[in-house]
């Protein structure tokens, strides 16, 4: 039978695997957010200025040489902006991977040890049930490897087209 420690250190090895990678999430998020106010900022205080000159345009050179004079800048913080942009989501996705590989090989070891005590435990008879629950656990434990390892050969597939 499994005991309430086992159960706890169980839930507890999930429950902290659950908040790394969440931590991991709401930080990317962070700075995504931020990066979106700085360039709202920018953009505002940019886009106000262009008004105000081609408002005050004696004629159409005039009108157009503001609009020109806008343009350029505006495509080059578009293109920083992309490249903050990736580099926040790569950064992010690596995090993620080092909190699932952190924490999975701990979740992956308490589950073991609560199927063994399982196994010990179980009445006779029982022989079934306690095969389809071994299967079960090694089902899990098997996807969340190949969920981890496709993770991490994502990751490391970015970082080389990166380079």
């Amino acid at each position: 039978m499994m005991t309430l420690e086992q159960l706890g250190f169980l839930h507890r090895a999930q429950l902290e695997a659950w908040l790394a990678v969440t931590k991991e999430a709401v930080d990317g998020i962070n700075r995504v957010i931020g990066l979106n106010l700085q360039a709202l900022k920018a953009g505002l205080g940019e886009t106000e200025q262009c008004l105000h000159e081609v408002a005050g345009a004696q004629d159409a050179g005039q009108w157009f040489t503001a609009h020109v004079r806008y343009l350029q800048p505006a495509g080059e913080r578009v293109s920083g902006y992309t490249r903050n942009l990736v580099e926040i989501g790569v950064q992010t996705q690596n995090g993620i991977a080092q909190a699932l590989q952190r924490h999975g090989d701990e979740v992956r070891r308490h589950w073991g040890a609560v199927t063994e005590n399982l196994v010990d435990s179980a009445p006779p008879g029982s022989e079934a049930v306690v095969s389809l629950m071994k299967a079960a656990v090694g089902w899990e434990v098997a996807a969340a490897e190949v969920a981890e390892e496709l993770v991490i050969e994502e990751v490391g597939g970015q970082r080389t087209e990166s380079r």
